[in-house]
């Protein structure tokens, strides 16, 4: 059994509940626990490379709806980072997982939903996980992974601030989808989509996004909850790679 201790460090929302893991897993820890823990439950991991927070949602919509739950903390979780690295620097999300920091793969992120949930069906709960490259200081040298960086490298503020910030933007994306639409939320999502969009246009069109050239032709992506975790960003080990 995992230990999990509350934490008193963070100062967050009145809806979170903060709990420090050893699980290194956190993922499989959150999915878990969720059910028992409910709504609001942020679960912290930080060890050696990785660094770790998974949040426990409770929608009260159909899957086919709350499953963009996924972009909102996709959306909290660019801009928590690029609330505490360096300005110049850009945050950009690989569709729809992966984390793009000035060029380079920090992580990515990982979601859950109750096993056998249908399109229709309001999940009991919904489980978005963060897994960001805390150190490589395995590396004899940062050039033997060059398409990746850490947060130590890069000179992050502390995690736990990033963790806070996650959390406050949570809260204020979840406002807006509620009284503006999801629009606007989707809208700051696609704002971070890496490249970027010269010409033409990005939406998101249900649980795809989807692109259209001037010419008019466009591709369409795979169904959200298929393409997540598919972009190669971590292998079957659960290192990021």
């Amino acid at each position: 059994m995992h230990a999990v201790t509350e934490a008193k460090k963070i100062h967050l929302p009145p809806p979170f509940t903060l709990k420090r893991s050893d699980a290194r897993d956190l993922f499989s820890h959150a999915k878990a626990r969720a059910a028992e823990d409910g709504a609001g439950t942020l679960y912290v991991f930080e060890g050696p490379r990785l660094f770790s927070f998974a949040l426990v949602l409770e929608p009260e919509e159909p899957l086919v709806t709350s499953q963009n739950a996924f972009l909102l903390c996709m959306t909290s979780l660019a801009d928590a980072l690029a609330a505490h690295c360096a300005p110049e620097r850009a945050v950009r999300i690989n569709w729809p997982d992966e984390v793009i920091y000035d060029k380079a793969r920090l992580g990515g992120a990982r979601f859950a939903v109750p096993e056998g949930a249908q399109p229709e069906d309001v999940p009991d709960w919904l489980v978005f996980c963060a897994e960001l490259i805390g150190d490589r200081d395995h590396l004899a040298a940062p050039g033997d992974a060059p398409n990746s960086t850490s947060l130590k490298e890069e000179e992050f503020d502390p995690s736990d601030d990033i963790v806070a910030t996650f959390a406050s933007y949570v809260m204020l994306y979840l406002d807006r989808w509620k009284h503006e639409g999801f629009d606007a939320v989707s809208n700051r999502f696609l704002m971070r989509i890496d490249p970027p969009l010269l010409r033409g246009v990005r939406r998101i069109e249900g649980d795809r996004l989807i692109e259209i050239t001037p010419s008019g032709g466009g591709k369409r992506s795979a169904p959200l909850l298929e393409a997540a975790g598919k972009t190669g960003w971590r292998n079957a080990d659960g290192i990021i790679l």
